[in-house]
């Protein structure tokens, strides 16, 4: 087996059990809200850590290393036909370093009161990012075939590119506050979570990108559908993040500490941006779905879920809340297209197709989830528990489909998708990493 088809299986393992980690840090703040007894097993630093500790495990070490490292390192090599990474040492390099910074996230959660373990995780993700995306765009720009120009070039290796050329700027601006930060040693805890506050504008931008481009992917690819306007939406995903990055830029570099009023202006400005970007999405995956083949199989519903949640989810979250909980629900998009991409490349990661009935399932308990997650009922604390409730529901039916998958016998073909599927990816044998052998 090659490095990027190792790095890409072990990320997605790692992004697994930073998501089990995390969804059980959720599940104990809503249980600890309603059952007091828990409050005995646990002290007052545990209880108010384990919110920001959610938050960065899910962002930084679920829905960036899945996307980027996992499924990036998985197949952007397959679709520019190379071989490996441009340096197979620095992929390896990136994941020890995502290791450690996962690990000392971890660690958070059983000894909140050691700031510096909050601090180390956050060191160690943007040094693994600042590799990853280096050796990513090396990658596209130096290795890929000659046959495989730019203007061929599939949409996904494109939202990949691009989200490494965001990323690279944004992690080395982390590093250097987050350095600054540590010299203050007595403030340090609220040093870091206002550095991870400030950040979490271009973070969101630049986890869209990639799942934006994964579903586009994957609308074509089913629907059997070629992206006439590809170059116009390619240049739509640059540009948007682009000026939001450089607005946020300007704040960031120019002022200490982002004033109310300053957060709230970039909030709108920044909402506009992006409802204008999902939305364009949303128009363009709708007319290119129903020009098509009109199936629905398991990956579609997950893509369509992702559409709904940037287009009408957020944007009602916002309205009916607060502009700055907007987060929440496009973090939840992010993981759609996680699982579309997952669902989608199955067969190529593990040589075995999934049950259409429990991967459906799975998308209607996390719908459930995530409906009641966002309290988009207004129904306060309750409702947030009940999400919980469902969120770990659809964990454990994503284990299920898992078993499922792994213990049929049941060959699957190198195409599975019919005649859309014409990417490279659909040339090569399942599981994908039997050609290395």
């Amino acid at each position: 087996m090659n490095t990027h088809y190792k790095i890409g299986m072990n990320t997605l393992i790692l992004a697994i059990f930073a998501g089990i980690s995390g969804g059980i840090a959720a599940l104990f703040v809503q249980f600890n809200a309603f059952f007091l007894v828990l409050g005995e097993l646990s002290n007052r630093d545990f209880i108010q850590n384990l919110p920001q500790t959610h938050a960065r495990m899910m962002v930084f070490f679920v829905l960036q290393p899945a996307l980027m490292l996992g499924l990036g390192s998985w197949f952007v090599p397959i679709l520019i036909k190379t071989k490996d990474m441009a340096f197979k040492w620095l992929s390896f390099l990136a994941f020890i370093c995502l290791l450690i910074g996962f690990a000392c996230n971890f660690l958070t959660f059983l000894y909140p009161q050691i700031v510096l373990l909050s601090f180390y995780s956050l060191v160690f993700w943007s040094v693994a990012a600042l590799m990853f995306s280096a050796n990513m765009l090396i990658t596209i720009i130096n290795t890929r075939a000659k046959e495989v120009g730019y203007d061929s070039l599939s949409i996904f290796v494109w939202g990949q590119g691009i989200a490494s050329a965001l990323l690279l700027p944004i992690a080395s601006v982390l590093l250097a506050a987050l350095t600054k930060d540590y010299f203050n040693a007595e403030q340090l805890g609220a040093a870091v979570q206002q550095t991870v506050n400030s950040f979490a504008y271009p973070m969101v931008i630049v986890l869209i990108i990639p799942a934006i481009s994964l579903i586009f992917h994957i609308v074509g690819t089913i629907s059997n559908q070629t992206i006439k306007q590809v170059r116009y939406v390619i240049l739509t995903m640059t540009l948007v993040p682009l000026v939001v990055l450089l607005a946020w830029n300007k704040m960031i570099l120019s002022h200490q500490v982002i004033t109310l009023h300053q957060g709230f202006m970039l909030q709108i400005f920044y909402s506009c941006a992006l409802y204008g970007l999902s939305l364009y999405l949303f128009i363009y995956c709708l007319r290119l779905f129903f020009t098509g083949e009109r199936r629905f199989p398991a990956p579609i519903l997950w893509s369509f879920g992702f559409i709904g949640l940037l287009s009408i989810g957020w944007p009602y979250q916002g309205i009916m809340s607060e502009i700055g909980l907007m987060h929440s629900c496009i973090s939840y998009g992010v993981l759609f297209a996680v699982f579309a991409g997952f669902y989608f490349w199955m067969g190529k990661i593990l040589g075995k197709q999934y049950s259409e009935f429990l991967a459906k399932l799975h998308f209607t308990l996390t719908c459930v989830g995530v409906v009641f997650t966002l309290d988009m009922f207004s129904l306060g604390s309750k409702s947030i528990l009940i999400g919980a409730i469902f969120m770990g529901l659809s964990l454990l039916t994503f284990f299920i489909v898992l078993i499922h998958a792994l213990s049929s016998k049941v060959s699957i073909s190198n195409n599975y998708w019919g005649a859309g599927a014409v990417s490279y990816e659909w040339q090569l044998p399942s599981p994908v990493f039997s050609r290395a052998k």
